[in-house]
């Protein structure tokens, strides 16, 4: 074996060590240095014939072993995909998903301004799954459509129970950009509320900034055709997403919710406070309506309602629930309203950092 080293702009003057013989042989290894200098390697024939013939089953028998541990990866990926494909399918079709309910409040006046439905999954003889577990891949299967279509029609006959017709409260439903891009995905859920007791206005849809549209132009036309309808579309995660706040005038939205980054900054010295700020400036200016979420603790919710944010959602105010419970916070709001105005309580006041039925 022979080691040679040099400069790279003259390589015929070389420092070596090794047998001297092999600089007939070709270059087995050669390297340029930033530096300028060239490292070169030299190996003998017989010395590479050897450790090909020791060493040519061995790298056989690992190479195999790679290659047959990748293939059960990729296989049980590729079958625990088609399982939970298969499992979605099967609870479409049992009607497993169901709406959880976390309440919006509008502390300036102590009362309900409404909900946002939240998908769950309870399969038959388990408990809950984790959105986290099923959301992200039913948004790319496509699943999400029927899925968000089931969790309408039962959310809308909640809260109709609720008497919500005789009030001007509302639901507010997530749904993915492609829903907002062909209006026939949306028809349904329209017709299912023309059944029922709710106004139009009491029905909104929030779609995430952090999924991007591919028709920018189908998306407005349907948020209009909704908007005629009395049907508000609010844009979620604001700030956080693909299309920044051009989406905000492209598709003339006109309600955004602050994400839960910006408002946990409250009370920090984290920077995104001045994010959060200029949100805030910017929805004011704007005219626009603007939901707080992720409000967790009195700190936050004073803050936001000092900056013009009155309406606010989060652990502070009550963690999403079934519906029994939130039936139960409806009527207790009720009783809040009552002893804010007879003791002049501060709205705030009335909420535990986490308030649960």
């Amino acid at each position: 074996m022979l080691t040679a080293i040099s400069a790279v702009d003259n390589p015929t003057v070389s420092f070596w060590r090794g047998d001297a013989a092999l600089f007939s042989q070709p270059i087995l290894f050669s390297m340029n240095l930033d530096n300028g200098i060239n490292i070169r390697v030299y190996v003998s024939p017989q010395l590479l014939s050897i450790y090909h013939s020791k060493m040519l089953i061995p790298l056989l028998i690992l190479g195999f072993g790679i290659g047959f541990i990748a293939l059960v990866i990729i296989r049980f990926f590729e079958y625990r995909k088609m399982s939970l494909h298969a499992l979605v399918e099967q609870g479409i079709i049992q009607r497993e998903f169901i709406p959880y309910y976390q309440p919006i409040v509008d502390v300036s006046t102590n009362s309900l301004y409404g909900c946002e439905m939240l998908a769950r999954w309870k399969r038959h003889g388990q408990g809950l799954i984790s959105p986290m577990e099923f959301i992200p891949y039913v948004e790319k299967s496509g699943q999400i459509l029927p899925i968000t279509e089931q969790l309408i029609e039962k959310a809308i006959g909640d809260v109709s129970k609720l008497n919500w017709g005789d009030t001007q409260q509302v639901i507010s439903v997530n749904i993915v950009p492609d829903q907002l891009e062909h209006v026939e995905v949306l028809a349904s859920s329209l017709a299912i509320l023309d059944e029922s007791p709710l106004l139009p206005s009491q029905l909104a849809f929030e779609v995430t900034e952090r999924k991007r549209f591919t028709n920018l132009s189908m998306a407005s036309q349907v948020i209009e055709t909704l908007r005629t309808q009395g049907i508000d579309v609010k844009l979620d995660d604001a700030g956080t997403g693909y299309g920044g706040f051009s989406y905000i005038q492209q598709l003339d939205i006109r309600s955004i919710k602050i994400d839960k980054m910006f408002v946990e900054t409250i009370g920090t010295a984290d920077l995104k406070l001045s994010l959060l700020d200029s949100i805030i400036a910017f929805g004011r200016e704007a005219q626009m309506e603007m939901i707080a979420e992720g409000v967790e603790t009195e700190e936050q919710s004073r803050y936001l309602a000092k900056h013009g944010v009155t309406l606010q959602q989060g652990f502070y105010f009550g963690r999403p629930m079934p519906f029994r419970d939130f039936a139960y916070y409806c009527k207790s709001m009720v009783s809040r309203k009552s002893l804010t105005k007879r003791f002049n309580i501060p709205p705030t006041l009335l909420y535990n950092q986490v308030d649960e039925c």
